[in-house]
């Protein structure tokens, strides 16, 4: 599967302070919003959380641990 992410006004990767993360077991993706200031601005969807990692380095992910 590729990487898809849909940013809704042209802002970039970079600009996110935050994300929510859903997993879906039945097709091994994870998709979820992308928000910056509190506002969601923009989707994505990848098939590894190293990726997810790499798309978001500013953010920390805790992993359940």
């Amino acid at each position: 599967m590729k990487t898809y992410i849909d940013f809704l006004h042209g802002e970039t990767a970079a600009e996110a302070d935050r994300i929510d993360i859903l997993f879906y077991p039945n097709s091994g993706e994870y998709r979820g919003n992308i928000y910056k200031a509190g506002k969601i601005i923009g989707d994505y969807t990848c098939s590894s959380s190293i990726e997810l990692e790499n798309l978001f380095p500013q953010l920390v992910f805790n992993w359940g641990r």
